[in-house]
């Protein structure tokens, strides 16, 4: 009486399984498997495998050890595209006889497309980056990894460190897409805080004064006195008199540095009319006395002829003439003029006789 031994078609994971454990396969296009029968210790010696892969749209490769006809195989899928495919084994024995085909159910899945990533850069401010992986349009049960290693059901990425990734996604199935490249820069650097100075005071007779900034300097660098309006050129004139500026700095990539205050001083406000008293000659006394009353005060000068001032406000020995009275205060400026006339000295009487009878 002929012997029946049951022959199953086992594949190779990891570990070799039974038929029964694994009627259907799911696997990954260009995917590379290993797939076995599992002869009894006691079956006839002598049988070779027949292995087909059907439909026709199969494009992979099937080797075995020593040969295609023995009862363990490698399939390199390779570019068979994805779609449920059957393998089947069929055993025949040393006599020549076949036995009843066995067949495996193996689905074929396209990995995921390569991911679309989109990028939020490190701040002035926020030193990390963060990656956004666009979800395929369908099917659900998707991972993603921005290092190959390590997938996470969520597609964002916070808090990335600077330094270069590779995004891939892989499918429920465990196929895994192509990687696209992530680069996150470094933090953009805040520029130092500025040196300035008021290169031009307010005058007398200019309310306004001038701020110059002298560093940083650099390509793309943009001032500002105001921390709105920024502008490529380090000086700002027109500024208002005794107002208070904070000069801040802004590099190419947006970054703004710490202020540097810088104060414009009031403007010099001109000394008031001097009031002045004219000592004039006598008849004894042939030069006069100018002196300025008012006003006085440290760095006050006087001047009675608008060229030469003195911090005396009191001019001796002045002959006859007019005379333009003038105060300057250590700011530059000067009063309104106040007109003077010294006058001749008295004539004395001409009498040169006394007449008597």
């Amino acid at each position: 009486m002929k012997k029946n031994y049951f022959k199953a078609l086992i594949f190779t994971i990891v570990m070799l399984a039974t038929l029964g454990t694994y009627a259907q396969q799911t696997i990954c296009v260009g995917a590379t498997k290993n797939y076995s029968v599992n002869t009894p210790v006691t079956g006839p010696a002598g049988s070779t495998y027949t292995w087909t892969v059907t439909p026709a749209t199969f494009a992979g490769t099937i080797t075995g050890t020593p040969n295609v006809n023995t009862n363990a195989i490698t399939i390199n899928w390779g570019t068979t595209p994805a779609g449920v495919y059957t393998l089947q084994v069929i055993e025949t024995n040393a006599s020549g006889c076949p036995g009843t085909p066995v067949n495996l159910t193996v689905t074929i899945e396209a990995a995921p497309a390569n991911p679309v990533v989109t990028l939020v850069q490190p701040t002035c401010t926020v030193a990390t980056g963060t990656i956004t992986v666009t979800p395929p349009a369908t099917g659900t049960g998707y991972t993603y990894s921005i290092d190959g290693v390590n997938y996470q059901a969520s597609n964002v990425f916070n808090n990335v460190t600077t330094g270069s990734y590779t995004v891939t996604i892989k499918s429920a199935g465990g196929c895994i897409s192509g990687s696209t490249p992530a680069v996150i820069d470094p933090q953009p650097a805040l520029p130092s805080a500025p040196v300035a100075s008021v290169t031009q005071q307010p005058t007398c007779t200019v309310a306004t004064g001038t701020i110059t900034v002298t560093a940083p300097t650099g390509t793309g660098y943009e001032y500002s006195v105001d921390g709105t309006n920024y502008q490529t050129g380090m000086q700002f004139t027109g500024l208002t008199a005794g107002a208070t500026y904070n000069v801040t700095v802004k590099a190419p990539g947006g970054c703004i540095s710490t202020a540097t205050t810088v104060t414009i001083d009031a403007q010099p406000v001109a000394p008031v009319t001097p009031a002045v008293v004219v000592t004039q000659p006598t008849c004894s006394q042939p030069m006069a006395t100018i002196e300025v009353t008012a006003p006085l005060g440290t760095g006050l000068t006087y001047s009675i002829d608008g060229v030469n001032y003195q911090t005396n406000p009191i001019f001796n020995n002045v002959g006859q003439g007019s005379y333009s009275v003038t105060v300057q205060n250590a700011g530059g400026c000067f009063s309104p003029v106040q007109n003077e006339t010294v006058n001749p000295q008295p004539s004395a009487p001409t009498t040169s006789a006394i007449i008597f009878n």
